[in-house]
């Protein structure tokens, strides 16, 4: 097995500087900046062999290699495939496990095999023939990489003193390591799809596809072949129009792009803030938004032009055009029974759904500005996002029969029915409604005046009850009812007397006060 290129071409370097230019064994090894035992080895096997820098310049790297390592060169390629490397691959992952351990377990009590230098160098060339990297090559505007970074930025409240702590999300183009970076409260779904709306704003057009992490705002279950999308970032997805591929768990290769734009930008921004005071998060963003500008203007090291110049030209004329409204920001609650009162609880608001779904489930997807309410799929409700905590929102549409009629009471609705009556009962259902804050404390009792009470006694019994309960100054559905079922007719037409004044044998009077 030949030997990886790397390798051959450092030997030749060290040769080179030895024999050619004449340097010491010091010297060539703190110009490689390799190890000093690797260039006196090297170097004692090239005058063993009897070389000189003519002859070694003169031969392929293969001759080079049988001359220098004859005994290892000529049995290599059956010597490795006998021996279980991967075994040692497999050990080394395990804590405290080294090179050296595993090579005097097996090879330190015999002199004849390989020496620990050179079981190091077999391991190191498996290790380069196994460990294949797939070299990514990105095309323009094909994929974005999310992620957070592992720094976060502290927030200090003016007022209490109180700190927090602010997420950095950081998107970059896989072509041109074009990057955004905003500050965020937290990594909380309604933050992430945020992110990705300004980011999207930032670059001005929509990738092909998002490379996100497995974190749960992303991926509620990641398994190596199937994922399951958070539902609002798929969403999110389809209304911009491009695809989502989370990198593989365990796999940070996936993300490699987004993983060294994260330590640049903590590297080339966030600790530029390390010893700056903030107390809100728009101060910082402010901030970051200069920094972000001077990392992406930042001429390559080894490369002409920038980030921006390289997504200007590559990325940006590849991107997908922005819809022309931007995506709500959207949560969901999946899966909610509708109870017996068919009002579902969101932030301690009640919003209705139709009451035939009693005992159904149903989806609530909700922004900041509405709410809705999906059954198996289908949208049976929609409503205005109301904050108020205990109250409720109904629409009349989704009401039971029963309850639809109650519903649509109202005070002019009961004076109209009390007025067709006659004049007392206009005016007790009048006294009524003004005898409380609000005239919904007293519909029960007008209710029961113009619906129960009429349909039992008639509308001119009904007019001489409320007469005389007004003329005794108490007026009360219960009051009415008595004196109707007392008999109306025998009390006499003028009561002067007041119902404080009654006479009964359980009423204590003034008396017994003294």
């Amino acid at each position: 097995m030949a030997r990886p290129r790397t390798i051959m071409q450092t030997l030749r370097d060290i040769l080179r500087l030895t024999m050619q230019l004449g340097l010491s064994g010091n010297q060539a090894q703190r110009s490689l900046g390799i190890s000093r035992g690797t260039v006196q080895d090297c170097v004692k096997r090239a005058h063993a062999a009897g070389l000189t820098w003519a002859s070694v310049s003169s031969i392929t790297d293969e001759e080079l290699e049988e001359l220098l390592y004859p005994r290892l060169a000529s049995s290599s390629a059956i010597e490795i495939p006998d021996f279980d490397w991967a075994k040692v691959h497999r050990e080394l992952k395990r804590k405290g496990v080294t090179l050296r351990l595993l090579w005097e377990e097996v090879f330190s009590s015999d002199k004849k095999c390989l020496s620990y230098s050179q079981f190091c160098r077999r391991y190191r060339i498996w290790l380069e023939t196994r460990d294949v990297v797939m070299r990514q090559e990105y095309k323009g505007g094909e994929k974005l990489f999310v992620d957070y970074a592992g720094q976060t930025v502290r927030i200090t409240d003016r007022e209490t003193g109180e700190v927090t702590s602010a997420e950095i999300f950081i998107a970059t183009f896989g072509a041109s390591n074009y990057s955004f970076f905003e500050a965020f409260e937290s990594q909380e779904l309604r933050h992430w799809l945020t992110a990705h709306i300004h980011a999207l704003r930032f670059f001005g057009g929509v990738p092909t596809f998002v490379v996100p992490d497995n974190l749960k705002s992303a991926v509620t279950d990641a398994c190596r072949w199937g994922r399951v999308l958070n539902r609002s970032y798929q969403r999110l997805a389809e209304y911009y129009g491009f695809g989502i591929l989370p990198a593989r768990p365990y796999k940070p290769r996936d993300k490699s792009k987004v993983e060294k734009a994260v330590q640049h930008v903590e590297q080339r921004a966030l600790a530029k803030l390390r010893d700056f005071t903030f107390f809100s998060l728009d101060e910082l963003n402010q901030q970051l938004v200069v920094l972000r500008d001077e990392l992406n203007q930042e001429p390559f090291q080894k490369l002409p032009g920038s980030r921006c110049s390289w997504f200007e030209s590559i990325d940006k004329p590849a991107l997908l055009a922005l819809p022309e409204l931007e995506f709500e920001s959207e949560e969901w609650k999946l899966s909610v029974q509708v109870p017996k009162d068919y009002h579902l609880e969101l932030s301690s608001h009640y919003y209705s759904v139709p009451y035939k779904l009693v005992g159904d489930q149903v989806d609530l997807r909700y922004t900041a500005h509405i709410v809705e309410a999906l059954h198996n799929g289908t949208r049976v409700a929609s409503h205005v996002r109301n904050w108020a905590a205990g109250q409720k929102t109904t629409a009349p549409e989704h009401l039971a029969p029963t309850h639809a009629f109650y519903h649509g009471l109202t005070p002019d609705w009961f004076i109209k029915k009390a007025a067709l009556i006659g004049p007392n009962t206009k005016a007790a259902v009048e006294f009524l409604l003004n005898a409380k804050p609000h005239p919904q404390l007293n519909y029960d009792q007008c209710f029961g005046l113009v619906k129960s009470l009429k349909t039992k006694y008639g509308d001119e019994e009904l007019e001489l009850a409320c007469g005389h309960a007004l003329r005794l100054g108490a007026v009360g559905y219960r009051v009415i009812r008595n004196i109707l079922e007392a008999g109306v007719r025998s009390l006499p037409e003028q009561m002067s007397l007041r119902l404080g004044n009654i006479q009964h044998p359980n009423i204590r009077g003034p008396e017994y006060f003294h």
